[in-house]
């Protein structure tokens, strides 16, 4: 009888330590991304592609050896969660940078994650990140040269005046343009890269640039002239990207002193009909000769030195430089350069080139090329 009981003993005292680790037990869930589970605020999920390639991951932003991550730089990953609650993610650390998130589950099911990337990629190739633990994923991280891939931006101001461009440096003609011959324009940088910018060529003269864009937004470039003016004028220069433009001005001036002096007009619209009497005979496709001239009308104040020039328009334009050395209205005999490009009424528009403190800048007049 007695060994009965220690027999029933026994079994209630095993049956008490079963029962006792069993209620001792938990699950717990890793925050960094296991697929074990807890009840205590932390989500359980799994990545979708563990043990392999994430699936359904996408890397965002632009990856370049040497410049900072940003907040583009992202990787979106698919995980499936069973249990609601909050996460934290880091992947491992490969060449300078890595990528992390944290947040909260407030539904089971599939769903997708944003890890932002942060660091400095030390240098240019493939690399594959792991989420946590052995059943995790990974993806791949591309890094570039910043020479490799064009930066994609957009020239304020475009397609009219670029917007605050800022001309630096004398110009002089027969003078060679130096590292002070400079234009500084405003881009809108939307994608970091390399560039490289280059106006056309006027007067002898041209402005270029190259480099990189580690940053978006708003930014200044500067431009670099090269180059030596052969006369004085006022030039109009169109630095491109892509299929837009702008346009910013330069003055290549006389020697001091310079005159001042107002070019006349017969009023009307602005500006108005020069006091013009146009010479020549004009024939499309055959080149001006000295008997193609316009002379019009100014009004001196001070004497000095001076050029009157137009823009050229349909292949040709007209222009003098010379020495006021009387004061008074008097007649400058404009010379036509060029050969026409096509037969048509043209208007043309003399210019004061450098300062005009009187005003009268310019005036207009109307020749015909048959």
């Amino acid at each position: 009888m007695k060994k009965q009981v220690f027999i029933s003993f026994l079994h209630i005292t095993s049956l008490v330590s079963i029962l006792f680790l069993a209620t001792c037990k938990k699950e717990y869930s890793y925050e960094g991304g296991n697929s074990s589970g807890t009840s205590s605020g932390t989500a359980v999920y799994n990545f979708i592609g563990e043990g392999g390639s994430c699936t359904g991951s996408i890397v965002s932003g632009d990856y370049f050896s040497g410049i900072s991550l940003i907040a583009t730089n992202s990787v979106q990953l698919e995980v499936n969660v069973s249990s609601t609650g909050t996460y934290q993610i880091s992947t491992n650390s490969k060449n300078g940078m890595s990528f992390s998130a944290a947040g909260t589950f407030t539904n089971t099911g599939i769903q997708t994650i944003q890890l932002t990337g942060t660091g400095k990629p030390v240098t240019n190739g493939s690399f594959i990140f792991d989420t946590p633990l052995g059943v995790g994923c990974f993806f791949e991280v591309i890094v570039n040269k910043p020479s490799d891939v064009a930066a994609k931006f957009t020239l304020s101001g475009a397609p009219d005046d670029c917007g605050s461009a800022i001309v630096r440096g004398d110009y002089f003609p027969g003078k060679s343009l130096t590292n002070a011959n400079t234009v500084s324009l405003k881009v809108n940088v939307i994608s970091i890269g390399f560039y490289s910018i280059t106006t056309d060529t006027l007067d002898g003269i041209s402005f270029s640039a190259s480099g990189v864009f580690s940053n978006t937004g708003i930014q200044m470039i500067t431009l670099i002239g090269s180059g030596s003016p052969a006369l004085p004028r006022n030039l109009a220069f169109h630095p491109s990207v892509g299929s837009t433009t702008c346009q910013f001005y330069v003055t290549v001036l006389n020697p001091q002193p310079i005159a001042t002096y107002v070019i006349e007009s017969g009023g009307g619209s602005s500006p108005g009909q020069c006091v013009a009497t146009v010479s020549g005979n004009y024939f499309a496709g055959t080149t001006l000769s000295n008997s193609e001239n316009v002379s019009i009308r100014v009004y001196v104040t001070i004497v000095g030195n001076f050029t009157i020039a137009t823009d050229m328009t349909n292949g040709i334009t007209f222009s003098y430089t010379g020495t006021f050395t009387t004061t008074g209205s008097q007649n400058v005999l404009l010379s036509g350069t060029g050969t026409p490009l096509s037969p048509g009424s043209f208007t043309y528009l003399p210019q004061i080139v450098g300062p005009s403190p009187l005003g009268g800048q310019a005036c207009a007049f109307d020749l015909t090329v048959l």
